[in-house]
């Protein structure tokens, strides 16, 4: 090859040659011819033109063959040079591609083709076909690259896109090219090229990429805050649960220096951080934190230090426990509450073995903690409820119901007792029943007071009953003691006047029993008269005496100068027999009643709970007994309604509490000095009468029989007898009487004479209008007219006679059933006295 390229300066010398002499001498010659001139001339002139064109061939021939040894030269150095570059990609697995910019074609070695899976021996590039195996999102921006590059608009040409394989998949690719040649008008000509197979790596950086947004989105969706701080103490990190607790955004929490943050300074968080990065080790710091929003938290902070470039770093791990600890202290909460309930608490597995206990529990069984877990439920029971009770409530609690009941079972010393009972199940997260939790309640004192309220409601539906009666037989013993006043009148000789009186005793012996019934039904005070304390424990003594066990004495000591005391006969009888009977029942085995009365004078005040006791005279009534006297714990609550200590059925827990209240109403006081198995002693302390204070007698004085004079009265009651003899008693005094039998007769009688009557006496309890109505509608009609009321029963809120709804309607005396004709005469007397100013 480097011969036939040597060659060529001969072959281009030896053309000069033989074209110059052969214009040289066909020149010179056609000039001579033409012009006529000398051959010799023509010969010396051709001859020194051959010489030049001789001269000069040499000459071309050596400046040619000289050009053309350096071309071979550099020839064989760029082809020496693109082997040692092609095997230089090969070895480096870059693809080479040599492009005329201006046909398209473009040639490229065996590895450009295989990166893309094609076999080298096959496969041609162009422009065109590189063109379209760009993918679709790469095409348009590496064309541009490569475009901006060719019109100079970019001093590089490198670019990074993706190409379609052989098999249709997508390699990533690396091209670094450069313009090598250009035409003689400057225009891009050829483009020299690799392209490098940049697939894994790209593949490593999307890796790279996926775990850094990863990691940035578990650090931002983290429960647990996170901060980084720098050498300079300038967060550079930050998530949102850390900014929460902070109580500000990201944005404000970066940039933040620690060493500044006055929450940090206060709460401990600052001193936790600066020991972390002192002492190189982790720092864990837990407490109150009060952020920059001003929310109180619970936090757990971790400080941990580390190095990055050279430097130390603090990193800082935040955990709000405020929840976690508020749920601490309400489990410690209810667990305390739990162990200070009285209530029992039960907790057993879902087999019904017991786990848990509360000391409530064992104070109402008996049985330990110890004792209980592990065993089952049934260690309480009794024996007085059935399988089937047991049955349905397992069936109920296990179909997931709570269970409510009362039962009765048995404590750890044999003892029975009553309970009540609720049951409730505990799942678990999979919703399966885990555990039963019980809560029990001793009910047995509420048994027992439910016991005692309805025996109390049966004596007071006694009552009720025993008041109607009471209305009733006052009713028919109204005619009976008037018609005595008429009938001794009729019969003074022989045997009359004596069984008059006997009849006179028996109506007067039924009124008080009534009376005495009614106090018992109603509760209803009686007359206060002045009493003398040595008759009345007399009376005392001798029912103690006659009704008590034998084994059991009375003794009596009154004092000679006990002075009396106004009251209720009736009520401070039952004081000193509901005392006298709790000293017999202390006195089992036997022993002394004393029974005692006299005289106390107080210098000052004496309290006893509510009652609070003036200075002055008193008289103190004593009932003690040598029996198994009482306990604190019973003193405490002895006056309580209800309350007893005797067994069921022996006591309805009333008989203290009723001498409380008749001491109370009389204005004193009871006191108790007692110990267990020394004996008991109470002193009622009641006002004492002096001279200067006017009592009330049991029997009014006797005044001149009054005369009617002829002024009409109008009698009202529903009773046929108590009208009639009311009526012949009135009359026979000068009265002249009208009767009605009800309310409406009553008032149609009074307002066919408005002014007639100059008084009106009227029943209370009768049919279709009874008095108080009837009252009301005299009232509308005459304001002045006296009216009075009788009754068979004696109402609640009584005193003297009278009560406020009577008063409310101008009615000032109320006679009370059976009356005598001198009460009947005194009450009229009273109600038409003229006022004092037409006296």
């Amino acid at each position: 090859m480097a011969a036939s390229h040597l060659d060529s300066p001969f072959r281009l010398s030896l053309a000069y040659g033989l074209f110059g002499a052969v214009w040289i001498l066909g020149t010179d010659g056609l000039a001579t011819w033409w012009g006529g001139g000398d051959l010799t001339g023509w010969l010396v002139n051709s001859l020194k033109g051959l010489l030049f064109i001789g001269v000069t061939a040499v000459m071309l021939h050596l400046l040619v063959r000289r050009l053309v040894r350096r071309h071979i030269d550099s020839v064989k150095a760029l082809r020496d040079s693109e082997q040692r570059l092609a095997l230089a990609l090969e070895a480096a697995n870059q693809g080479l591609y040599d492009q005329n910019v201006q046909t398209g074609e473009v040639t490229v070695n065996d590895t450009y083709a295989s990166m893309l899976g094609y076999d080298p021996a096959g496969f041609r590039e162009t422009s065109e076909a590189w063109r379209e195996r760009l993918h679709p999102e790469d095409r348009d921006k590496a064309y541009q690259v490569y475009i901006d590059y060719l019109a100079g608009r970019s001093e590089r040409h490198n670019m990074e896109f993706r190409q379609r394989t052989a098999d249709g998949s997508w390699r990533w690719i690396l091209s670094h090219g450069r313009l090598v040649e250009r035409d003689t008008d400057g225009r891009p000509r050829r483009l020299l090229g690799t392209h490098t197979d940049i697939t894994d790596r790209k593949s490593a950086e999307a890796r790279t990429r996926d775990a850094l947004a990863f990691a940035h989105t578990v650090l931002h969706f983290s429960p647990e805050g996170v901060i980084t701080y720098g050498a300079n103490g300038i967060a550079s990190t930050a998530n949102e649960a850390a900014a929460r607790m902070v109580g500000t955004d990201v944005r404000g929490l970066l940039g933040q220096n620690f060493h500044k943050l006055e929450s940090w300074k206060q709460h401990g968080l600052l001193a936790a951080g600066e020991k972390a990065l002192a002492t190189g080790k982790e720092v864990v710091h837990r407490g109150p934190f009060v952020n920059a929003s001003g929310r109180a938290l619970w936090i757990e902070g971790r400080f941990v230090p580390f190095r990055f470039l050279g430097e130390d770093h603090l990193l800082v791990l935040l955990n709000d426990e405020t929840e976690q600890r508020r749920a601490s202290e309400n489990l410690n909460l209810l667990s305390a509450a739990v162990q200070a309930s009285p209530s029992g608490w039960l907790i057993t597995d879902a087999e019904g073995r017991i786990e848990f206990v509360n000391p409530g529990f064992t104070a109402m069984t008996g049985y330990t903690s110890e004792e209980a877990v592990g065993r089952k439920p049934s260690i309480l029971k009794s024996g007085r409820q059935n399988a089937a009770f047991y049955t349905a409530m397992w069936e109920t609690i296990r179909r997931g119901e709570v269970w409510h009941g009362e039962l009765e079972n048995c404590r750890k010393d044999g003892a029975i007792y009553q309970e009540q009972m609720t049951i409730a199940p505990v799942r678990d997260p999979q919703g399966r029943i885990a555990h039963y939790v019980a809560v029990k309640h001793d009910i047995s004192e509420q048994k027992k007071l439910e016991q005692q309220i309805t025996r109390a409601q049966r004596l007071e539906s006694i009552g009720q009953l025993a008041s109607g009666i009471a209305h009733d037989l006052n009713n028919i013993l109204a005619p009976i003691t008037l018609a005595l006043e008429l009938l001794k009148l009729k019969h003074t000789g022989g045997e009359a006047p004596k069984m008059l009186e006997l009849i006179e005793n028996s109506a007067q012996r039924g009124a008080g029993i009534v009376r005495q019934v009614l106090t018992f039904a109603r509760g209803v005070d009686g007359v206060r008269i002045e009493v003398q304390p040595r008759h009345l424990l007399r009376e005392i003594g001798g029912l103690i005496d006659e009704t008590f066990p034998r084994n059991i004495r009375s003794d009596i000591a009154v004092a000679p100068d006990v002075c009396p005391v106004l009251g209720d006969v009736t009520q401070l009888h039952q004081v000193l027999l509901n005392l006298a009977v709790n000293a017999r029942d202390a006195m089992p085995e036997g022993g002394v009643l004393h029974l005692g009365a006299e005289n106390v004078t107080l210098e000052r005040a004496r309290e006893s709970g509510p009652i609070l006791l003036p200075p002055g005279r008193y008289v103190a009534l004593v009932v003690a007994d040598t029996g198994i006297g009482i306990t604190p714990e019973v003193m405490e609550r002895m006056f309580e309604p209800f309350y007893t200590t005797k067994p069921l059925g022996k006591g309805t827990g009333l008989g203290l509490s009723t001498v409380y209240g008749i001491v109370r109403s009389h204005g004193g006081l009871v006191e108790v000095q007692s110990r267990p198995g020394e004996g008991t002693e109470f002193r009622v302390l009641l006002p004492a009468v002096t001279p200067s204070v006017s009592t009330v007698s049991s029997r009014p004085p006797r005044q001149e029989p009054l005369a009617g004079a002829g002024r009409r009265l109008l009698v009202v009651d529903d009773e046929e007898a108590i009208r009639e003899v009311t009526a012949e008693t009135l009359t026979r005094r000068g009265f002249v009487v009208e009767t009605a039998a009800d309310g409406v007769e009553g008032l149609d009688l009074f307002r066919a004479g408005p002014g007639k009557f100059a008084a009106v006496l009227t029943d209370l309890m009768m049919p279709r209008m009874n008095g108080y109505q009837l009252a009301a509608e005299i009232r509308r009609l005459d304001r002045n007219v006296p009216i009075l009321a009788s009754s068979g029963v004696t109402g609640e809120g009584m005193t003297d006679g009278t009560d406020l709804a009577l008063v409310q309607l101008g009615i000032l005396t109320r006679l009370t059933k059976p009356y005598t004709e001198d009460r009947l005469l005194q009450a009229l007397a009273a109600a038409l006295q003229p006022p004092v100013g037409q006296r």
